[in-house]
């Protein structure tokens, strides 16, 4: 890569990286519904026009970062389906997720919070889910060993409950990170789905 590339691609990064925290400041402070674009452009010094060369929506400032779809997860998928079931495959990919939040847990929380007060940040949180999910299932199906048909819905059927049990686990540990850790959280959610499935009559 030619240096000067990587140079912009590094301040590029690193102007996202301060517009998303000026902008979940003010969300915390004001609501998300009450915080314009030209609000957060004004706190971090710079035009509405320049905002809109980082981030092509206000959504964008939130959901361009938040997890799961801040990892590369059909490669990750793929590398785990090398030699695990599928079932399993998917808690460890999402589980590896976990991990790298667990690294920036602080802002990991807020910002889950922060969704979590906005109807319309929740409904382009499980617009977003579903694009995920539309990525994985092709990984998968082909593991499944059947007729096309039947592997792509099993795929989907599989994919949407690890999405679940991720996103459930995610939200139960933004509001309890002082007790939980999401990684524990994340095994809980897929183990009780596994054992209430193998349970069922």
């Amino acid at each position: 890569m030619d240096e000067s590339i990587g140079i912009r691609e590094r301040t590029r990064g690193a102007m996202r990286g301060e517009l998303a925290d000026v902008a979940l400041r003010l969300f915390e402070e004001r609501g998300y519904d009450e915080t314009p674009v030209d609000d957060i452009a004004t706190a971090a010094g710079i035009s509405p026009r320049t905002f809109y060369r980082y981030f092509g929506t206000k959504e964008d400032v939130l959901f361009g970062d938040l997890p799961p779809t801040s990892v590369d997860l059909p490669e990750l998928l793929t590398e785990h389906l090398t030699r695990l079931g599928p079932w399993e495959a998917l808690h460890q990919t999402l589980r590896n997720v976990s991990e790298q939040v667990q690294t920036q847990r602080d802002r990991w929380s807020r910002l889950l919070r922060v969704v979590n007060t906005s109807d319309s940040l929740r409904a382009g949180h499980l617009e977003q889910q579903m694009n995920l999910a539309q990525s994985l299932v092709p990984v998968l199906a082909p593991q499944l060993g059947e007729p096309a048909a039947w592997s792509t819905l099993r795929a989907r059927v599989l994919v949407h409950t690890a999405l679940t049990c991720f996103d459930t686990a995610f939200s139960h540990w933004a509001v309890h990170e002082s007790d939980v850790e999401i990684v524990d959280a994340v095994d809980i959610a897929f183990t009780t789905f596994s054992e209430s499935a193998s349970q069922a009559p």
